[in-house]
């Protein structure tokens, strides 16, 4: 990746890679670029007009958005900016009901999902819906209590909500969100079994239905492990780590049969490197005549 940055957004668009926004060193950058898997390569693309960090992106219709953040200025944002890769082009959406950054999000049925986060003050168990067609926020049955720094991915419909830190310690919570259910008569979450391993700022992703946690930190900010859930039979088995460090703030993505891990910290020190790995294998089996 061209530029080295943390606590950015990385999402996947049409078999494309993007990392959007994130802290580069001390400054908190603007910075949009895409990797192309098949030729290997990265390009540099039109800048986010708004810089921030502690971010998280999804892709709805062909468009990535991108909610909130922290500003350069150390305060939070409710701005929702939205890039479309077809025009290389941004654009705004309605603003966020409150300032809101490090959130869990996630994409599921053509609407956007925030969980937790913080505000630059508190730390917050808000849950809120966004609907692109009409451009609105909603505001949903919230977390059990709150916290920053969650990850979220979706598998079988169902939306998880794994670790994050409450502003005491970090979390192996690992809660079911369900957003068909949250209708106002049913109650949309269920607990799942806890992490192996409290972290927060962590990567997560999901692939044919497991969830991979990749580094993160807990109190000790010694988190050097990577984990899988394994969401049909509700187990946990631990992953060999792609680096032999402690590695938080990255960006993970699934593509194909692959995941793709970008840039964070490593020890603490900012990186621009990415790495993959082959979660999937494919047997081909003869066909006997």
């Amino acid at each position: 990746m061209p530029t080295a940055r943390s606590g950015l957004a990385v999402t996947v668009h049409e078999n494309q890679i993007y990392a959007i926004a994130g802290e580069a060193g001390d400054e908190v950058t603007h910075a949009v670029e895409m990797y192309n898997v098949e030729t290997d390569t990265w390009v540099s693309l039109t800048p986010k007009p708004t810089a921030v960090k502690d971010v998280g992106a999804a892709v709805i219709g062909g468009k990535i958005y991108v909610p909130g953040g922290q500003l350069t200025s150390g305060e939070t944002t409710s701005i929702l900016e939205i890039y479309d890769p077809r025009t290389d082009s941004w654009s705004k959406g309605a603003s966020l009901p409150e300032m809101l950054s490090a959130y869990g999000i996630a994409a599921y049925e053509g609407r956007l999902y925030l969980f937790g986060g913080w505000d630059g003050e508190r730390y917050l168990a808000s849950v809120y819906e966004y609907n692109p067609k009409d451009d609105t926020w909603k505001t949903k049955s919230p977390l059990s209590n709150a916290r920053a720094y969650p990850g979220a991915a979706l598998a079988g419909g169902k939306i998880y909500i794994m670790g994050g830190y409450d502003g005491q310690r970090a979390l192996d919570i690992n809660q079911v969100y369900q957003p068909d259910l949250d209708d106002g008569q049913n109650n949309p979450w269920s607990e799942s079994p806890l992490l192996p391993k409290a972290r927060y700022g962590m990567g997560i992703t999901s692939i044919a239905g497991i969830i991979y946690l990749v580094g993160g930190i807990d109190e000790k900010n010694n988190v050097d492990t990577s984990a899988r859930f394994l969401t049909q039979t509700e187990e946990w088995q631990q992953v060999q780590n792609p680096v032999s460090a402690t590695w938080s703030n990255l960006g993970l993505v699934s593509l194909g049969t692959n995941i793709y891990a970008v840039g964070g910290r490593l020890d603490q020190v900012t990186t621009k490197n990415q790495w993959s790995h082959q979660a999937i294998f494919l047997t081909v089996l003869p066909i006997i005549k």
